[in-house]
């Protein structure tokens, strides 16, 4: 019989080669969206709302394969508390903390009808620039434009909920959030829609900033996301015109509503 430390190692490596098949298949489920599947989604409606609606379900059922297949190989769990506001979210903000890779898959992968911003990384990726470009996701090039952009889906009559990462990018390892930039608050004071809190946290900490995805640890690691009530505007300033003074203050608020949860 294998001795206690040879089948930690056997695991380790086990893990390790199915995190990597994992991003293989996500990679080249991406090329095919983009190459395959976009153009026969054209063949079959000529419809471009159409197109973006069979494009982004596509992507919503890859995303949960893909977290559900990593889970099924043992590489991680994860848990939901409160997945039916998530699911039953319409024209919301709802905005999450970074702590991994995958928090956008997870999101994605669990509401029935989502939007969310990129960053033009993405956008011009081989492997993700067919998916979000076909998707009709929102680029977020740090312009103007990406905010009105934001602004004019979110107020559309049958909007979906939009998904943002106020931090802008992954936090680091061992550190819980990064400063919240402005956008997101920018935002929900535009389009006065209410702002859905998601509070995620990863344990062992894995796939943060600057973390390559074989740098995996020494266990399966879990993800918890806690789907918070939303927030309206109005309840958080009695002013809720658009001015720099009103962004910075309820970009703070939100800042500190995450720490606090995190700290917990």
């Amino acid at each position: 019989m294998l001795k206690g430390k040879s089948k930690q190692q056997l695991n380790y490596l086990w893990r390790m080669a199915a995190t990597g098949l994992g991003f293989a298949s996500f990679g080249v489920g991406g090329v095919a969206i983009g190459t395959v599947i976009a153009p026969a989604v054209r063949l079959y409606t000529s419809d471009p709302k159409r197109r973006v609606e069979l494009t982004q379900q596509v992507i919503r059922h890859g995303f949960h394969g893909f977290i559900e297949s990593m889970t099924k190989l043992g590489v991680m769990t994860y848990s939901v508390e409160g997945l039916d506001k998530l699911q039953n979210s319409q024209r919301e903000l709802v905005i999450a903390n970074h702590p991994t890779l995958i928090d956008v898959m997870l999101l994605i992968g669990l509401m029935p009808k989502a939007n969310c911003v990129v960053k033009q990384a993405l956008w011009q990726n081989p492997f993700t620039r067919g998916p979000v470009q076909n998707a009709a996701y929102i680029l977020n090039a740090g312009s103007e434009q990406f905010i009105q952009d934001c602004v004019q889906r979110l107020q559309q009559a049958d909007a979906a909920s939009l998904i943002i990462f106020p931090e802008g990018t992954r936090t680091e390892k061992n550190q819980s959030l990064n400063d919240f930039q402005r956008g997101a608050a920018n935002i929900a004071l535009r389009a006065q829609v209410p702002i859905r809190p998601v509070v995620i946290r990863c344990s062992p900490s894995t796939l943060t900033k600057n973390e390559k995805w074989y740098h995996i640890p020494s266990e399966p690691f879990h993800i918890q996301i806690n789907v918070l009530d939303p927030i309206r505007v109005d309840d958080i300033l009695t002013d809720t015109t658009v001015t720099p003074k009103n962004v910075r203050a309820l970009n703070q608020y939100l800042h500190q509503l995450f720490n606090q949860e995190l700290c917990t």
